[in-house]
């Protein structure tokens, strides 16, 4: 008998209470009845502003969706109801205790006279009053992030009276996570290789915007101090990331978002140069401000078959730590480099600052979070994004990348067994080099004959290990890297005016006699909830 109520105490504490691990309960408290009355669709649940193909509903990763409980019939009224957001295999994990807790959004109560946050389930909302209603209205934010395509369902409990209750297919809605591509996102996701046995130089252009007429909601109060920083980028190989989604800012890329500074970020860019690691060429556009917000800003750049991608971050002012941009813009494509392309570009939050509007009064991050989406679809009435969806925002910016020419490389092998053929060799030569030095004798008091080669070519001891960049997604198999900077001074002259579409070449190009990496890579792996 002990077992017995044992058993039952988990079913309740675990199971029908909390919502976890189990299927929720949507019986209501007060109900006489334990069963369901059949399903006849005198009340419907609908979602909106939800695309559907082939008889599926999809939805966009971090939106805004509108839940609402109606009924078809005008002289029906219900006084309680229960919505549920939760993962449909859940129905197979009833006794599981060890079931994982799986992303599937958030519901948002718009009105707590008639509603409230469920203390019975997780991932739900009921009624908090016990009027009678024709119809409520919920807010379902859309998971940020998943493993996986992940799957959500949406089931609703809508009650009459203690006798008469309903849940069933009309007060169901299964949601599948839209894998297509965002509308910002670059034609081509980014290659580990390129095989073009040339390189190219490409012209970008950045058109700005934003402006009260598109975008009117709390449009700063003092146009005559918005403006764009300077457009600041470059072209790098695979590894390189100038920001991305997920990952923590760089000091370059906060300074940017919150001051609209780029002259760190830029150095950050320059410390990176390398034949065939980092980076090869610092992008830098013309910054604009009100009233010239809307002409373009230009930029020249040149990539190869090591370097093949392009990013580029551009400060928004006033914000908080807002900024526009594009991350790892893939150029090399199987019919050669890509020919013209271009984008639209929404506002990123670089996680350094706190704040929700233009002009809102910003407050440090502790810690400093990742560089996510603006919150878009936000339910806080002082937000420019109030409850507004990414495919109904217009963007802020446009980006157009066109070829401009190609160079051949005569003779060159640039398969990709050539290419790691050729790295291969030169970690040889440098290992012999490295064996032949260590057997030499030290000269004490050698004086180095190059001092300023010296300077040019010495680099610090390395940096921390970075946090893991997965390849793909947010989890899974990736990549951390370390860094170490030149000991050169004047490397980047403070007094000196860049002017837009300058080329830096690498720093090591005369160090052939020494390490001058400048960042190291190293496998790693993020777990997939």
């Amino acid at each position: 008998m002990y077992y017995i109520l044992y058993y039952i105490v988990l079913l309740v504490s675990f199971g029908y209470v909390t919502g976890q691990p189990g299927r929720c309960d949507q019986t209501p408290l007060q109900a006489k009845v334990l069963e369901p009355s059949k399903d006849t669709g005198i009340f419907r649940l609908d979602i909106q502003n939800t695309p559907g193909r082939a008889e599926k509903t999809y939805y966009s990763p971090d939106q805004t969706y509108v839940l609402t409980i109606r009924t078809t019939v005008p002289e029906k009224t219900f006084k309680w109801f229960m919505i549920t957001a939760e993962d449909p295999e859940v129905d197979n994990n009833v006794f599981e205790f060890s079931h994982k807790n799986i992303d599937v959004g958030t519901l948002k109560t718009l009105d707590i006279n008639k509603s409230r946050y469920s203390e019975r389930c997780s991932s739900s909302v009921e009624n908090a009053d016990n009027s009678y209603k024709s119809d409520v209205e919920i807010h379902w934010v859309s998971p940020k992030q998943s493993s996986k395509n992940q799957t959500v369902r949406i089931r609703a409990m809508v009650a009459e009276n203690d006798e008469v209750w309903y849940t069933g297919d009309n007060l169901t809605v299964v949601l599948y996570k839209n894998t297509d591509k965002a509308l910002d996102s670059p034609p081509f996701p980014p290659s580990k290789h390129c095989n073009l046995c040339s390189e190219a130089r490409y012209e970008v252009i950045f058109y700005g915007k934003w402006s009260r007429v598109a975008h009117p909601r709390h449009y700063p109060s003092k146009p005559d101090d918005n403006g764009y920083s300077h457009m600041v980028g470059c072209s790098h190989v695979y590894n390189y990331s100038l920001w991305q989604q997920g990952i923590n800012a760089s000091d370059g890329l906060k300074i940017l978002a919150e001051t609209a500074d780029s002259s760190v970020l830029e150095r950050e860019i320059i410390s990176q140069m390398n034949e065939r690691s980092g980076t090869r060429t610092l992008i830098r556009g013309k910054r604009r401000h009100h009233p010239y917000m809307s002409e373009p800003s230009h930029a020249l750049f040149r990539v190869d078959r090591f370097h093949h991608l392009f990013s580029i971050a551009v400060g928004m002012r006033p914000s908080p730590d807002w900024f526009l941009g594009t991350s790892k813009f893939e150029l090399c494509t199987d019919e050669g480099w890509l020919e013209e392309e271009e984008i639209p570009l929404y506002p990123w939050d670089a996680g350094t600052m706190d704040g929700i509007s233009y002009e809102s009064q910003p407050t440090v991050s502790t810690p400093r979070d990742n560089v996510e989406r603006v919150e878009v679809g936000s339910f806080n009435v002082d937000s420019p994004f109030y409850q507004i969806n990414l495919n109904d925002l217009p963007p802020f910016a446009k980006l157009k990348v066109r070829r401009l020419d190609v160079f051949p490389l005569i003779g060159a092998e640039c398969s990709e067994e050539a290419a790691e053929k050729e790295e291969e060799e030169k970690l040889e030569e440098k290992e012999e080099d490295a064996e032949e030095e260590a057997q030499e004798e030290p000269v004490v008091g050698e004086v180095k004959q190059s001092f300023a080669h010296e300077d040019r070519c010495s680099r610090s001891e390395w940096g921390a290990w970075s946090s893991c960049n997965p390849n793909n997604g947010n989890c899974g198999a990736g990549f951390r890297s370390r860094t170490r900077r030149p000991l050169e001074k004047n490397i980047y002259n403070e007094n000196y005016d860049y002017q837009d579409n300058v080329q830096v070449q690498p720093l090591s190009r005369n160090c052939e006699d020494q390490d001058t990496k400048s960042v190291e890579y190293q496998d790693c792996f993020i777990d997939c909830y």
